[in-house]
């Protein structure tokens, strides 16, 4: 009823009309679901050097104090591996969910110049040659410097830049 008293013609107006919306939300850019996916090679090779190099170090030969310092380095080395995880890990969730690039940046920063420079000493020893246990270390270190790039792209910095206004 209206306030002349004669009936409402018309469809009623929807119950939220008064409020307005959110904006919708920009969809994530393929950089960024590709920089995820690109570091998710890095947190399984660092867990299978981690705990394959703690391994190795537990059956070295000796006794004693020459023992307990090669397992020692071995724990340590173990340690780091779990901690690159656990970064990767958090930067991948922190990038897939918009709050920071840097989360993603820094896990893939690392591995990527431990790769380069793995790969310059090499070189500058002159000792760089084949094998086919390079393949791997090679193919992940490339990965996240691709990964790093994607992630430092104008599209994700956008993205990244919406999400946190």
């Amino acid at each position: 009823m209206t306030s002349e008293g004669g009936p409402v013609l018309g469809p009623s107006p929807p119950p939220d009309a008064g409020v307005a919306a959110a904006p919708p939300t920009p969809r994530r850019p393929p950089v960024v679901i590709a920089a995820v996916l690109l570091m998710v090679p890095s947190i399984v090779i660092w867990l299978i050097a981690g705990f394959g190099f703690f391994a190795a170090m537990l059956r070295t030969e000796g006794d004693g104090l020459g023992k307990l310092l090669v397992v020692g380095i071995g724990a340590g080395v173990l340690a780091i591996a779990l901690l690159m995880v656990m970064f990767a890990s958090l930067g991948i969730l922190m990038a897939w969910t918009g709050d920071n690039a840097a989360g993603l940046a820094v896990p893939a920063g690392f591995t990527f110049a431990l790769f380069v420079v793995v790969i310059v000493t090499l070189l500058a020893q002159g000792k760089l040659s084949y094998h086919p246990t390079m393949v791997t270390p090679l193919v992940v270190g490339g990965l996240a410097g691709v990964s790093l790039a994607l992630i430092k792209s104008p599209p994700a910095r956008a993205w990244f830049a919406g999400r946190t206004r």
